[in-house]
């Protein structure tokens, strides 16, 4: 990760929210590290975990073509690291398999300052990723979303055919 300074753009689905649930998700599997990867399909299921079979309601709305997010999502999260990671709240460890991060002891001290209704449910939502997700590799993570990457949001593509006139 490079030392630039980090540039904060609009709090929603910029670096400091995104960073903010990629930091929940890193204290909810707390000590365990994440790889870049794994922290962007882990902040999509936090936010569209409706998009699962029995998940919890989804974070944000369902909008049209959500799975796309996952795409774009990776330089506004590598934003989002570096500014809990200056604040002392994320590591990364540089491993053999590449550069991981990790919740701090700060971490979760941090999160339970904060009583928002908003990142109570982000909290209830991380932990659901983890307790159904987190077992799995990478390898297999990865290949979840590249399976359902094209279903998650085209249930509007076939509204919109059906509704025009």
């Amino acid at each position: 990760m490079s030392t630039q300074p980090v540039k904060i753009s609009g709090p929603f689905n910029g670096a400091i929210e995104i960073g903010l649930r990629a930091l929940c998700a890193l204290t909810a599997d707390y000590p365990s590290s994440f790889s870049l990867q794994r922290l962007v399909i882990c902040d999509y299921l936090m936010v569209h975990s409706d998009d699962i079979p029995s998940g919890p309601p989804g974070l944000h709305p369902q909008t049209p073509h959500r799975g796309g997010e996952i795409l774009v999502r990776r330089g506004v999260l590598q934003a989002g690291l570096r500014l809990y990671q200056s604040r002392g709240l994320i590591e990364p460890q540089y491993l053999p398999g590449g550069v991981f991060f990790v919740a701090t002891d700060r971490s979760a001290g941090f999160l339970d300052a904060l009583s928002t209704p908003y990142l109570v449910s982000l909290r209830h939502r991380a932990t659901w990723v983890v307790d159904n997700f987190g077992r799995l590799n990478d390898d297999e993570l990865d290949a979840i979303a590249r399976e359902n990457i094209g279903l998650w949001g085209a249930e509007f593509a076939m509204q919109s055919v059906l509704w025009a006139e």
